[in-house]
């Protein structure tokens, strides 16, 4: 036997799979040369895996984080970069960190199916982190979670988008893993916060959280309900999807609460998985998570009917719901104070309603001490007790029959225009009205949060035909009114803030001449009733504060109050009756308005609306016809 040609032909035959072996230069060249001859720099699913967009004549990368390029000029030549990263495929393994076909395994394995790699020439790497990463995610189903708006948070008010991944077999949905998009503040001020997220201060990241933790997080602490709609993909578009979630940790993008956000960053990852979407490119003014929703579910059989998850706070409800007035007054008072009385009385009451009972007792606990881990004694000592005295029933635990409300995609779509006529005292007018975002008072709930309003950058342009001027009637920066009914349980106030241009019609003024810059805020309580469908009655303490040439020395500052009602006639008619009266420092005339307004939704995105408006000395009635989209 020739030993030395066999030792030769045995190194020969090990030498790829040898992590310090020669890199194949002629290869790499080969491969570089059939990459530029396919134009594979310029396929949608490459453009899309670098987060490219046209630029100019040419490209720039929304990423701006340097370490998701390997070529200097990566973030804005899509072919640069497409070489830069082969070249790297056939690096040796690095001292530490990790080899590039592992920091990039979406790129590798596309680049891989597309150029048929011969693994005799190019060795693929061992990747033992990213595969244990993979593995524990385990995903064989993609649903995109929508939480409902929360008005208490400038960067959640218009809610919230996340991926939950479902793990291969079922199981415990909580135990799922979830992609998040989110901005990393460095500051806890309300102003530098809401002022950096506008100019894109704030780095975006990826994260993965298990599925419970934005449960805990949206449902029990926000007390916002979720809505699960799960994704047609296929399993290569899922692999796909946990290829490039795992290369978005070499990267962060600038943060835009109202552009580049979570809805939107989270569209582009599901366009990097499936290059046939194209869901993120049509939004212009603005992304907004209901909208990212309706978009996607404009492809025809990609998204499923939604799963709803209650928040704890509608569970509370729910159950409580079930109760007479003794058995619900008994389980308020064990929520406030657990007594050895009170138990006794409990045992009084077929064990089917003890255990509504002692259940409902403890999530008023709950409620009012907070869903923390951190506890008093006290209070886990109350807990302990009404779970012991409920486990001791052997009942299995009932769950709370929640109603399921209208999903956000039967709400009208978000942005709006409007043309109307009216008569004034002066005369009649013309007005275009348009509205970025997003729902008003005035308007029917169905697809957003009760009784609350949320509009920014709402505006009315009139025309006098009497005076023959055009000029801004209204114009809303920031809108937010937030009407809570009172609930023995739930405790949340009612309250309204506001800033934009507004006319001081009070002094006898009308036109351009008479607009001023205002903020407005209050607070106060709201009832509801159902006497006729169901009525919701308000009264709110402001504080108004203006500055414009037409006040006196040029600002004023008030306080008084408003108070309303909203009635729902039928569930395409609102009514909205209001009256405010507000008394000013300087010497000023007062602030008397009476306005009613009646709203018809037509279809889901035509709404016709009939006002009438009496801020004294001024009279007028005006119809508007909208349409939403």
């Amino acid at each position: 036997m020739n030993t030395p040609r066999l030792l030769l032909a045995l190194a020969l035959l090990l030498a790829p799979l040898g992590a310090s072996a020669a890199p194949d230069g002629a290869y790499a060249a080969e491969l570089t040369a059939r990459a530029r001859e396919a134009r594979l720099a310029g396929e949608t699913k490459w453009l899309k895996l670098l987060h490219y967009r046209p630029k100019g004549k040419g490209w720039r990368s929304e990423a701006d984080g340097g370490g998701f390029f390997l070529a200097p000029e990566g973030r804005t030549d899509p072919a640069a970069e497409l070489e830069a990263d082969l070249a790297a495929f056939f690096a040796p393994e690095p001292p530490k960190g990790q080899h590039p076909q592992c920091r990039f395994p979406a790129r590798y394995r596309w680049l891989k199916e597309r150029l048929a790699f011969d693994p005799a020439r190019l060795p693929e790497r061992a990747c033992p982190d990213f595969e244990a990463w993979r593995g524990a995610i385990d995903a064989e189903a993609v649903s995109v979670v929508f939480a409902s708006a929360f008005l208490n948070n400038p960067a959640s008010m218009y809610g919230h988008t996340f991926l939950r991944l479902h793990r291969r077999g079922g199981g415990d949905a909580l135990l799922d893993y979830t992609i998040n998009f989110a901005a990393t503040p460095d500051t806890s001020n309300a102003l530098m916060y809401t002022l950096k997220g506008l100019n894109g201060s704030f780095k975006g990241e990826y994260s993965l959280l298990p599925f419970y933790m934005k449960t805990q997080e949206y449902g029990s602490l926000e007390m916002r309900d979720l809505w699960d709609y799960r994704l047609n993909l296929t399993p290569s578009q899922i692999d796909d999807l946990i290829r490039h979630g795992w290369e978005m940790g070499s990267t962060h993008f600038n943060y835009y609460f109202f552009t580049k956000n979570c809805s939107y960053q989270l569209l582009t990852l599901l366009e990097a998985a499936d290059e046939t979407l194209d869901v993120s490119s049509g939004f212009f003014w603005g992304v907004i998570p209901g909208d990212t929703v309706r978009v996607l579910q404009a492809r025809p059989g990609f998204v499923e009917a939604p799963l709803f998850r209650p928040s704890f706070v509608t569970e509370i409800k729910a159950r409580r719901a079930r109760q007479t007035g003794d058995e619900l007054a008994l389980a308020t008072r064990l929520g406030r104070e657990v007594t050895d009385e009170d138990l006794k009385r409990v045992a009084f009451y077929p064990k089917e309603r003890q255990a509504l009972i002692l259940e409902s007792a403890n999530d008023y606990l709950r409620y009012r001490k907070g869903y923390y881990l951190q506890q008093s004694t006290e209070t886990f000592t109350a807990i302990h007790t009404l779970l012991r005295a409920r486990g001791r029933l052997g009942l299995p635990p009932a769950p709370a029959p929640v109603e399921r409300p209208t999903p956000l995609e039967a709400g009208h779509d978000t942005a709006r225009a409007g043309v109307g006529a009216g008569v004034a005292r002066s005369g009649s007018f013309t007005e275009v009205a348009w509205r970025p975002s997003l729902h008003d008072l005035s308007s029917v709930d169905e697809g957003y949060i009760p009784d609350s309003q949320l509009e920014m950058g709402a505006g009315r342009l009139r025309i006098d035909h009497a005076d023959r001027q055009l000029y801004v009637e209204r114009l809303d920066i920031a809108s937010i009114v937030s009407l809570s009914p009172l609930d023995p349980w739930v405790r949340k106030p009612s309250w309204k803030l506001s800033t934009g241009v507004d006319q001081a019609k009070e002094l006898g003024c009308s036109g351009a001449a008479c607009m001023y810059y205002a903020l407005n805020g209050g607070m106060g309580v709201s009832a509801q009733s159902r006497l006729l469908r169901r009525e919701l009655y308000y009264v709110l303490a402001e504080a108004d504060l203006g500055f414009g040439p037409i006040l006196p020395q040029d600002w004023r500052a008030g306080a008084g109050g408003t108070a309303g009602v909203i009635v729902d006639l039928t569930a395409r008619w609102r009514v909205l009756g209001e009256a405010t009266y507000i008394e000013y420092a300087q010497r000023s005339a007062p602030r008397q308005r009476l306005r009613l307004t009646s709203s018809v939704r037509l279809t889901r995105n035509t709404e016709f609306r009939v006002t009438l408006d009496r801020r004294v000395p001024d009279e007028e009635a005006g119809g508007m016809f909208f349409y939403f989209f």
